[in-house]
């Protein structure tokens, strides 16, 4: 059996910064990713003529990308070269490319750099996770919690910076992007996790045992709850120009006021998840979103603000216990259901853009205008049919003693 690192030596100085590093190293390359969000419109409508289909393109080509590079850059990692240069190298090139995507002559290929661009950093949040992981401490929820909260926070900054970016050149949000890849290559860079800590894990540390039936289930929870997101960040944006005539700006706050608090609230989540147990709210969390989501294209403009706060804490009511639902399950079923989350977190990201481009095709009145309502009503019933189902398939895991809904924390603290 291979010997298990000692997780407490983490709790000093060293794995303090270590732990900050990371933080910051994921905050600064995950703004990029909804930077250019906003400016969906702008990037791909206005400066190569694209169509509404080419903006949820420029979305899906770049998760599809990421899903096909992350375990081959992970096992690629694995044999060759030390993690802080894995990363510096991604993100450093992914600068480049954001450069490259300013000057695209065309939208062909716009959309290929578009898609070697997702190849890149999808793979460098993904060993980011994975030194976060290796560095957690015996605190887990709390380390967790702040790896939640720096995922959600480097999405929530992007949001709004994007759009006042937008309204001033859309370019510029290539240029900024560059330059926030470049910081968090450096930040990266001095991330070290000890060779100690990466070998102590077993060799086949990716691997996951698909047999275990709990080992699904925060699989789908990352699904659902990235699937929804997918069709926000394309559909929505697109929604919210077409019908509300929203600016850059007005988009950007929007959708602020739903990753902003969605990004704030994770660690205390977490901690309450930890505390109290997390299966209650991870079910009626998800549940609940799927009702809010709904009502995005029933309401006027003037209460979008107070949807998109109520889906912030209902979100962060569902990703922070499912982090701790899912770290339960690495005990159990193997580390790789780690890298299996991102990935089924990614394929929920790439067909909801999909989907959405798909529906916003389909679903039109004679007059050719968009029927939206109907699409984030049809969402909403998806998300909350999932959430029932995953919720009686959670229930009956419990049942048959493959499960345990207690408090985790002590549970995770032993364990180490």
């Amino acid at each position: 059996m291979a010997p298990r690192f000692d997780r407490r030596r983490q709790t000093g100085s060293f794995g303090a910064m270590t732990r900050a590093l990371v933080a910051l190293a994921t905050i600064l390359t995950l703004v990029p990713v909804t930077l250019l969000v906003p400016g969906l419109h702008e990037l791909v409508r206005v400066a190569h003529g694209g169509s509404a289909g080419d903006a949820h393109l420029f979305m899906t080509v770049n998760m599809l990308a990421g899903i096909v590079a992350v375990p081959l850059v992970m096992r690629a990692q694995r044999r060759h070269g030390a993690l802080h240069w894995w990363l510096a190298a991604l993100l450093l090139a992914n600068a480049i490319v954001f450069l490259a995507m300013r000057v695209a002559p065309s939208l062909g290929a716009l959309l290929w750099l578009r898609a070697l661009d997702g190849a890149l950093h999808l793979p460098a949040i993904t060993l980011l996770m994975v030194a976060a992981n290796r560095v957690a401490g015996p605190r887990r929820g709390a380390s967790l919690g702040l790896l939640g909260t720096s995922l959600m926070l480097g999405v929530a900054l992007g949001s709004p910076l994007g759009g006042r970016l937008v309204d001033r050149d859309p370019s510029l949000v290539y240029v900024v992007g560059a330059g926030l890849f470049v910081a968090a290559a450096v930040a990266a860079f001095a991330v070290r996790v000890p060779a100690a800590l990466m070998a102590a894990a077993p060799v086949r540390r990716y691997a996951w045992n698909i047999r275990m039936r709990l080992a699904w289930v925060p699989l789908a929870y990352a699904f659902m709850d990235r699937f929804a997101i997918g069709v926000f960040v394309s559909t929505f944006t697109l929604f919210l120009g077409d019908v509300h005539r929203a600016t850059g700006a007005q988009r950007g706050l929007l959708m602020s006021l739903f990753l902003l608090p969605f990004a704030a609230l994770c660690w205390p989540a977490g901690r309450l998840a930890d505390r109290f147990g997390w299966y209650r709210p991870l079910v009626l969390s998800n549940v609940a979103f799927g009702v809010v989501f709904a009502l995005y294209g029933q309401v006027a403009l003037e209460t979008l603000p107070l949807l998109m706060v109520l889906s912030g804490v209902l979100s962060a009511l569902m990703f922070a216990p499912n982090l701790l639902l899912t770290s339960e399950v690495a005990h159990r079923a193997g580390e790789g259901i780690f890298g299996a989350f991102q990935i089924a977190g990614s394929v929920g990201f790439l067909l909801g853009p999909a989907v959405g481009g798909a529906l916003v095709t389909l679903l039109r009145d004679a007059d050719g205008s968009v029927r939206y309502a109907q699409i984030f009503s049809l969402v909403g019933a998806i998300e909350i049919t999932l959430a029932m189902a995953s919720g009686i398939a959670l229930a009956r895991l419990v049942r048959r003693r493959e499960l345990s809904v207690r408090p985790m924390r002590e549970e995770l603290v032993a364990a180490d």
